[in-house]
């Protein structure tokens, strides 16, 4: 079991130069958990890249759609104020400290690309490729 961060996600269900990586990732460990807060931020990145790439609101709408069905049984609620402690303790955003939370809770690698993530708490999180070596 890992936590998969958004980014891991964007990467897994859109074209990029890490969707390879990222199918790795699901294949050497399939079983992912998100916090729900995920889904905001994938919508979020999904409408600021339809904005860039003028992208039709249906189109956006349906892949987004997709990927919730494809993981919502991979979703798990974070107490806010543990998010917020977590936060406070390794100062990052609350955001940031749901992903966190879950990886302790659970005792699962946080898999993420996020530079600050991986810097502040190396005991916790891990970088896709480090988790495929």
């Amino acid at each position: 079991m890992i936590v998969a961060d958004t980014f891991v996600v964007f990467h897994l269900f859109n074209e990029t130069d890490l969707t390879k990586v990222a199918q790795k990732v699901l294949k050497k460990d399939p079983i992912w958990i998100l916090p729900t807060l995920w889904q905001e931020e994938y919508a979020n990145v999904l409408s600021k890249l339809a904005r860039i790439e003028n992208r039709a609101s249906d189109e956006v709408i349906h892949h987004f759609s997709q990927t919730l069905e494809s993981l919502h049984d991979s979703e798990v609620i974070v107490e806010s104020i543990k998010a917020l402690e977590i936060s406070l303790e390794y100062k990052v955003s609350v955001y940031d400290a749901h992903f966190l939370s879950l990886a302790k809770d659970f005792n699962a690698p946080l898999v993420t690309e996020d530079k600050e993530i991986l810097k502040k708490c190396p005991h916790i999180a891990v970088s896709m490729r480090h988790f495929l070596s």
